[in-house]
């Protein structure tokens, strides 16, 4: 049993004091996430691809940048554009597509760019059409010969 006169010494308060101490400190660490990049990417207009559903299949090339192929995009014509707005935070990978449609008779139904920034990591991506209002999450380890195809739901 521990007697009662224990804490009424000054050694009881001091370590106290040090415990409360170490408690606020680790309450107000910064978050461990590093700062957000955000990067742009201009993609390349597919006119051979036929129309489908609209999905994203993303591949590590063999010199581990990542092929993002958009595929069943509905009105962009090839005067119009496709682009990427790529944001990363730490492992956190969340991507906009950007579309214009254009205004010619020709229809390009699949888009793709490349992503040549990321390290050799497991990334953990959000890919969102404003456009159709639809989204893809995945994770994917940045290795040649990676694979990965989505429905935008």
């Amino acid at each position: 049993m521990i007697p009662s006169s224990i804490f009424q010494t000054i050694e009881f308060y001091v370590i106290t004091a040090v415990i409360a101490a170490a408690v606020v400190a680790f309450a107000a660490m910064p978050s461990r996430k590093s700062a957000a990049r955000t990067l742009f990417f201009t993609g390349t207009l597919l006119t051979d691809a036929p129309p489908g559903e609209p999905q994203i299949v993303a591949v590590v090339n063999d010199h581990g940048a990542l092929e993002l192929h958009r595929l069943g995009i509905d009105g962009l014509t090839t005067n119009g554009a496709y682009n990427l707005a790529v944001t990363i935070i730490g492992f956190d990978v969340t991507i906009e597509e950007r579309i214009t449609p254009g205004n010619d008779s020709c229809y390009a139904h699949a888009a793709f760019a490349v992503i040549d920034n990321l390290g050799a990591e497991r990334y953990h991506f959000l890919y969102h059409s404003e456009a159709i209002g639809r989204n893809a999450a995945f994770s994917l380890n940045i290795r040649a010969g990676n694979r990965i195809s989505r429905a935008l739901s």
